[in-house]
């Protein structure tokens, strides 16, 4: 299974994913466990704390189960 690690950022009143909205260095990244990918996931939260409002980051499976 694949996983990817999506950032989100808040604009005009809805999340949109980076990808979308062309941040370049915010691009998702993909992990081959879930494990890994929550742990960025949290390492993302910890490190991103003082701009939760405006930015989160999710683990999203790809593929199928």
């Amino acid at each position: 299974m694949k996983w990817l690690l999506v950032v989100y950022f808040f604009v005009a009143g809805e999340w949109v994913t980076a990808d979308s909205i062309g941040m370049d260095g915010w691009g998702s990244i993909y992990y081959k466990t879930d494990e890994e990918c929550l742990t960025r996931q949290h390492e993302f939260t910890d490190n991103m704390k003082n701009y939760s409002n405006a930015i989160r980051a999710q683990c999203e499976h790809i593929g199928f189960y």
